[in-house]
């Protein structure tokens, strides 16, 4: 059901000699006529760049990202780790490039080239939840600025749905080759837009490789490339990253500079004069001191028995912004300050001190010393999984739900009203559990990941054009919950044409755009067969957060579940040499990335969820 962009190119890469240059500049190539899928070759859009892993056996690694300030580029978080025997590692930054250029493979097609100063994401190491959860983003700072290459500035706001949009990347240009590594632009629509991913889809699609790459619409970058479901095509779902919810994050790669700019050397905690010595007799971040006095705007403290120069930061911002190498230590309520050290625990995972884990805190939890990541006391600002906890000092905790005796925000699991902060439990539709939820209308909106329907908040964002509903109060505005063969689809009329990959037929209520494909229920080959986009022997859909209809129930299919008739099993699809993969073999979702040298066989490789 879940298909990743983990693929190698099968060209002879000649960029293991070119990326040893700290530029390389040279005309562009003429424009390709070759079919992202069913796209062009583009020589324009020189802030769209390649962002390459040269730590990879074999062809390097490959994404894409978009040059949002003068020395930062946005791209996937998955992008800048890479999977080890013992989980998700950092790639050193000596290992990477970002490349301007209009094709890798040869150097005509390559511009310029920059090495890296260092990185930042999310928090934490990359893990597979950080793809449903809409974290999958990073931003890559650079050494060096790119001559004559102007950044495109980034959306605040998420686009509406049905918003035209462009998608751009380096990735695989059709679904049945294995050659990238050349710029591609296409046109598509916004079909789904949460606060946390965006669903894009019809006239051209991402694919293996393009992942980093923007969704762009009116002008800005709105969209980060993280994956897909259901192949590279038009009946695929592709999602990207919403950046508005990440705005902090990103405006530090805009206004991001490099400490090595040459210039008269002054106490500021920069090497100035770039000659590898940073501020002569001037204490800066992590060096020795005395007193604050020594330490160029900071502070001095004593850690681990020694007094260093310090910096304050704010322990409950998910990203504090200390520097590569520091994490935040908790000072007091609000209060804290950049300490050696960077932790990669999550709130909730088990440590023995405050430099292990993302939160800089390592505290007691349910009887056991666990990372949680200090809040307020009452607010909804902690991340899927965890609620605000208070504690004795006036401040609170990010506490696991099942630790915790705070109330639960709405979209947690719950047994009663009474683990919820609104007082109501939901049953859960689907597979899914019984839930918090809360009254919504016009005067309160639900939180990101549910739609409001009967007047309260449900699990599932609002359903696009052309996915399944169970309710006329689960489809975008200008669509209406109609039944099609076995399932219930939101359809638009036809008035102004159908989007690509649907086509107009009667209901009953009369015309309106229905996906193209086999109807739920009936025999299958292959993904792009069905109408959900999901061959599993017969065509189903998911049902993490519907109901099926009349006639299926839901069971479990690898990690995910699926709508299947009364007493039927599923069976693997025929090997069709495309997308599709057997059920059994589907893991969590997997990110849209390339890794050079390992072939398509990773494309059919999942990771567990």
């Amino acid at each position: 059901m879940v298909w990743t962009m983990a693929r190698k190119t099968t060209r002879t890469w000649t960029l293991l000699g070119l990326l040893s240059l700290a530029a390389c500049v040279a005309e562009p190539p003429a424009a390709s006529t070759s079919p992202i899928i069913n796209g062009a070759a583009t020589t324009g859009d020189p802030w769209v760049v390649a962002v390459v892993n040269l730590g990879v056996t074999g062809s390097p690694g490959l994404c894409t990202g978009s040059l949002v300030g003068p020395f930062g580029v946005l791209t996937a978080k998955h992008c800048v780790y890479r999977e080890a025997p013992g989980g998700w590692v950092p790639i050193p930054v000596d290992e990477l490039r970002v490349i301007v250029g209009t094709d890798i493979n040869r150097p005509g097609g390559i511009q310029q080239i920059a090495t890296v100063h260092s990185y930042e994401s999310t928090p934490g190491v990359y893990r597979d939840a950080d793809l449903g959860n809409g974290d999958d983003i990073a931003i890559v700072l650079m050494r060096t600025s790119f001559g004559g290459v102007t950044p495109m500035p980034f959306g605040r706001t998420v686009p509406a749905v049905g918003s035209p949009a462009r998608i751009i990347g380096f990735g695989r240009t059709s679904p049945t080759t294995d050659e990238s590594g050349v710029k591609f632009m296409g046109d598509t629509t916004v079909v789904g837009a949460g606060a946390r991913l965006i669903e894009a889809g019809g006239g051209s699609w991402t694919c293996q490789g393009d992942s980093g790459g923007p969704l762009l619409v009116d002008g800005r970058v709105v969209g980060v490339t993280s994956f897909g479901v259901g192949g590279c095509g038009s009946r695929s779902r592709h999602y990207f990253v919403s950046v508005p919810r990440h705005a902090a994050l990103v405006e530090r790669a805009v206004t991001f500079e490099p400490p090595c700019e040459p210039q008269p050397e002054v106490c500021n905690g920069i090497d100035d004069d770039c000659d590898g010595v940073i501020d002569p007799g001037c204490a800066f971040l992590g060096q020795p001191c005395e007193t604050a006095a020594d330490c160029r705007d900071m502070a001095c403290e004593s850690i681990d028995g020694s007094r260093i120069c310090v910096r304050p930061c704010d322990p409950r911002q998910p990203i504090p912004f200390c520097p590569l190498g520091f994490h935040c230590s908790v000072a007091g309520c609000g209060e804290g300050f950049c300490a050696p050290g960077e932790g990669h625990l999550v709130d909730g995972e088990a440590c023995t001190r405050d430099s292990e884990c993302t939160s800089g805190q390592c505290t007691s939890i349910g009887g056991a010393m666990r990372c949680g990541r200090q809040c307020t006391a009452g607010t909804e600002d902690c991340v899927t999984g965890t609620v605000c906890e208070p504690s004795a000092d006036g401040c609170g905790v990010c506490t696991p739900y099942e630790e915790a005796t705070a109330p639960r925000p709405a979209g947690a699991p719950c047994e009663t009203g009474a683990d919820c902060s609104s007082g109501q439990c939901a049953p859960g539709e689907g597979a899914g559990p019984s839930f918090c939820t809360r009254p919504c209308g016009e005067e309160a909106s639900c939180p990101s990941g549910m739609r409001c329907r009967d007047g309260l908040c449900a699990r599932g964002d609002v359903r696009a054009p052309g996915t399944s509903c169970a309710h006329p109060d689960d489809c975008a505005a200008g669509s209406e919950c109609l039944a099609v063969g076995d399932d219930l689809l939101c359809l638009e009329p036809c008035d102004e044409g159908c989007r690509a990959g649907s086509t107009c037929a009667e209901t009953s209520e009369g015309s309106r755009c229905v996906p193209d494909g086999i109807d739920l229920g009936e025999p299958c080959a292959a993904n792009g067969d069905c109408r959900s986009g999901i061959c599993a022997g017969v065509c189903t859909r998911l049902c993490e957060d519907l109901v099926c209809p009349e006639g299926y129930d839901c069971r479990p299919a690898g990690p995910l579940s699926g709508c299947f008739p009364l007493a039927e099993e599923p069976t693997p699809p025929a090997e069709s040499g495309g997308c599709s993969v057997p059920v059994g073999s589907v893991g969590g979702l997997a990110p849209l990335w390339i890794a050079g040298g390992l072939a398509l066989a990773l494309a059919r490789r999942r990771r567990r969820s």
